[in-house]
């Protein structure tokens, strides 16, 4: 038995094929963007960590140079009050004045251990901001090289689709006008699948079991039947066929 005698037949299976590769490309085509958009983000989330870290590195730094304000006028407090010691006339006067320069210079000792604290913070998330600035570039890189494959990628597979149109086109034109109407419409109602084989007596769109006449008429593929059940083309390819 010759495998597809019929003409109509044939060039149905033939757009089927052509459809499903462009079905194939055009999905494909979709995924793209949302591997780039991945790709993307987590760039997106590295430059968002490192700009945290410089913030936090800038605000750290802003509030050293406040405290060494601080210090500054806290020693210049100290100063000025050691230099009224020779102006002090009794002994309560000076004992006071004793315990005023001990209470700001506790606060001296207090800021310059606040500063102390904060160096080594900063240092700290210098080194943070310094990982996450070659965490960045390592992004960036990967970014970039992904991207230019996935532009590579959509540029071949919209060349091979010009080409699968303009095969289906071709087809097409030599189909009988209504059965191609026919096999649009199973397109479109059957997602993507008109025209399939049986196998095992069993219809490879909706796996329904064939019944034997039916079976046995589709086997001479000689005309167009449809399923019974999802109404898609129906025909019969031999093992190794």
């Amino acid at each position: 038995m010759e495998f597809i005698p019929d003409e109509q037949l044939k060039l149905l299976i033939q757009i089927q094929e052509t459809d499903s590769q462009i079905i194939e490309i055009v999905e494909k085509q979709k995924g793209l963007p949302d591997i780039l958009a991945s790709l993307r983000a987590s760039l997106d989330k590295a430059q968002s960590g490192l700009a945290e870290a410089i913030q936090d590195c800038d605000n750290d730094t802003k509030e050293r140079r406040r405290l060494e304000g601080l210090l500054q006028d806290v020693e210049d407090k100290i100063k000025k009050l050691k230099g009224r010691i020779p102006e002090i006339k009794t002994n309560k006067e000076y004992q006071a004045l004793l315990k005023e320069i001990a209470a700001v210079e506790q606060e001296k000792s207090d800021i310059e251990e606040k500063i102390i604290i904060l160096l080594e913070k900063i240092d700290s998330l210098k080194s943070i901001r310094i990982d996450k600035e070659h965490a960045v570039k390592e992004e960036e890189k990967s970014f970039l090289e992904e991207k230019g494959k996935i532009e590579v990628d959509f540029n071949q597979l919209s060349e091979r689709l010009k080409v699968l149109e303009s095969q289906k086109a071709a087809i097409g034109s030599q189909i009988d006008p209504k059965l191609l109407s026919e096999y649009n419409r199973l397109i479109s109602s059957r997602k993507g699948l008109a025209v399939v084989s049986v196998q095992n007596e069993h219809c490879r769109g909706c796996h329904i079991r064939i019944p034997p006449q039916i079976f046995t008429e589709i086997r001479k593929n000689d005309r167009i039947i449809h399923c019974l059940s999802c109404q898609r083309v129906l025909y019969w390819k031999p093992e190794g066929g």
